[in-house]
This record gives C-alpha cells, sequence and structure tokens, in this order.
C-alpha cells in the first residue's frame, strides 16, 4: 500500500509539473497586452465597468490600468485573489499564479515610463 501512495503522489507531482511547463510555453506565446485583454479587459479597457468605477474616484488618466504607474505588485494580487469592491476574486482557476505573475509586469511599471 505505501508503495501505492508514493507512485500516485510521483505520478501526480509530475502531472502538476507537466501541467506548469505547458501552460509557461502558452504563456510565453501570448503577449501580456493579449493575456491583460482576455483576463481583465472586459472589466478594465475603456468602457468596462472597473474603468467606470475607477473614474469615479481617481483622475481620468488613472481609470485605466494601463495607465497607471503607482500599481504595485502584492496590491495588484491581493485585489485579484481577494476582490474589492464590486470587484470578485479570482480563483487560480480563473487566473493562475503564472499569468498573475504575467499580468503583475504588464501592469507594473516604473513612475515615469
Amino acid at each position: 500500500m505505501k508503495i501505492i501512495k508514493s507512485a500516485l503522489f510521483a505520478f501526480l507531482g509530475s502531472l502538476t509539473a507537466a501541467v506548469s511547463a505547458a501552460e509557461w510555453t502558452s504563456l510565453e506565446k501570448t503577449s501580456p497586452a493579449a493575456l491583460y485583454e482576455e483576463k481583465c479587459g472586459m472589466c478594465h479597457r475603456a468602457g468596462g465597468m472597473g474603468t467606470g468605477i475607477l473614474a469615479r474616484r481617481l483622475p481620468a488618466a488613472q481609470a485605466l490600468l494601463e495607465n497607471r504607474t503607482d500599481l504595485q505588485p502584492a496590491y495588484i494580487e491581493t485585489v485579484v485573489r481577494a476582490g474589492v469592491g464590486i470587484m470578485f476574486p479570482l480563483s487560480r482557476a480563473e487566473v493562475s499564479d503564472a499569468q498573475l505573475q504575467v499580468l503583475n509586469d504588464y501592469l507594473v511599471k516604473e513612475a515615469g515610463q
């Protein structure tokens, strides 16, 4: 029984690694802008509900997340995973950790860039 459990855990571990490798290969072929459009654009591009709500609280230039220079990775991750206001949390099935890293890299800019 112990050997079967070990084999099962080894198999599941290799399956997880294969999925991760496949996901990274897929991410390499997808531009960060395209990933943002797919995962965030419906709400956070021009005309989206998220952009409209942010425009009520922030200067117009900052309502579009892609224009902001003050976003921090930890803040983005917290908002994506926990939600805030009317934004619902997104699970790892909806936006994987690898995808979230790409989105973070895409949205986080040095001030003045």
